[in-house]
């Protein structure tokens, strides 16, 4: 993953808008950035959509040097949800 920071909005933007409950947990290994999705029972369709998607915005975001999404858009989720 080029900005993990972004997974993490995405995913929980994702979640809110298709009411499931994707998990993501970000770390670096040897020097390059990391990304687990734990995808539970999500519907095989929702995961396409949100792997097409999430690989789409991957792709801008490095041709553009950015590591974030825009923040009103994406919200990153409230503390009590990054740590659960």
């Amino acid at each position: 993953m080029y900005a993990i920071s972004a997974v993490t909005q995405f995913t929980y933007n994702f979640n809110k808008e298709n009411n499931t409950n994707i998990e993501n947990t970000e770390e670096i290994l040897d020097g390059s950035p990391f990304v687990t999705i734990d995808f539970k029972d999500t519907p095989f369709q929702l995961i396409f959509t949100y792997t097409y998607e999430l690989g789409r915005i991957q792709y801008r975001l490095e041709k553009e040097e950015e590591e974030f999404l825009p923040v009103a858009q994406y919200p990153f989720p409230p503390d009590e949800d990054i740590l659960s």
